[in-house]
């Protein structure tokens, strides 16, 4: 049996990908393709007793979803896991964002995501036990003037997550969403995450740390996955407190941050 990780080439993915691993997973890597996902791979094999297999795509492509599909059908992969972890986020005033930049943020949040999980399901089913984990965020809890769009997807995310997990219950396909809050993935999102203020800023998370208690949360059937302390504490209490209070603390940790920077 194999775990099919996308966005697996650097971040949380990759994290994902090498945390599976060393548990003895079969992985399967689906990620953009070049130096990463290669680099990645030689890792697995290298430092793990585990099958890893890649695919180097380009999931924003409309119709990618199918490619990946036919190549797990073809090499007889059997599938038992899938991680949606693929996905694109953004910083800047939605009017000053260009359209093709919200349609590829689309396709890859929301588009990609639905459709694998629509293909593989019949596998899913027939190989269960099994699970699904779906990488959503904390920002889908919260209205982010900034990242309009990309707080609205992480909020379809989570939502089509616990829906799907209601309907898969009786098949014994385990569904589950994973909400990190800020993370040192890449240097694109340090130098954002260094402009954060109050509670997002302690709040950040190595992907190593997120990985691992996803990992185990989605092994132990947990339907909601919120990684680190800080973040399940205001997540818990932000359930219980007005929007408007919501707000300013929002407001507060990403006022500093240059919209136009990144």
């Amino acid at each position: 049996m194999y775990t099919l990780i996308t966005g697996a080439g650097a971040g949380i993915g990759k994290a994902l990908a090498m945390e599976c691993a060393s548990r003895k997973m079969n992985v399967l890597l689906v990620a953009l393709e070049g130096p990463e996902l290669e680099t990645t791979i030689t890792e697995i094999k290298l430092k793990y007793n585990a099958e890893c297999h890649g695919l180097g795509i380009d999931l924003s492509h409309p119709e990618s979803f199918c490619k990946v599909y036919k190549w797990v059908k073809e090499n007889n992969f059997n599938i038992n896991i899938l991680i949606n972890n693929v996905g694109v986020g953004s910083k800047g005033d939605f009017d000053h964002t260009k359209t093709f930049f919200y349609e590829k943020q689309l396709q890859l949040n929301i588009h990609t995501t639905t459709m694998l999980t629509h293909l593989f399901l019949n596998d899913l089913k027939a190989n269960a036990p099994s699970h699904i984990m779906n990488t959503g965020s904390m920002g889908g809890f919260f209205i982010i003037p900034g990242k309009t769009v990309y707080a609205a997807s992480k909020a379809y995310v989570y939502f089509f997550s616990k829906s799907l997990r209601l309907e898969l219950k009786p098949h014994n396909v385990i569904v589950s969403v994973l909400c990190p809050g800020g993370t040192d993935s890449n240097e694109n999102t340090i130098a954002i995450n260094k402009e954060l203020k109050g509670i997002a800023k302690y709040s950040i998370l190595m992907p190593e740390r997120v990985a691992k208690e996803a990992i185990d949360k989605m092994l132990t059937g947990k339907a909601r996955i919120i990684p680190g302390t800080i973040n399940k504490i205001y997540y818990h209490i932000s359930r219980i407190i007005p929007e408007f209070i919501q707000q300013i603390f929002v407001y507060y940790a990403f006022r500093h941050v240059d919209k136009h920077k990144y």
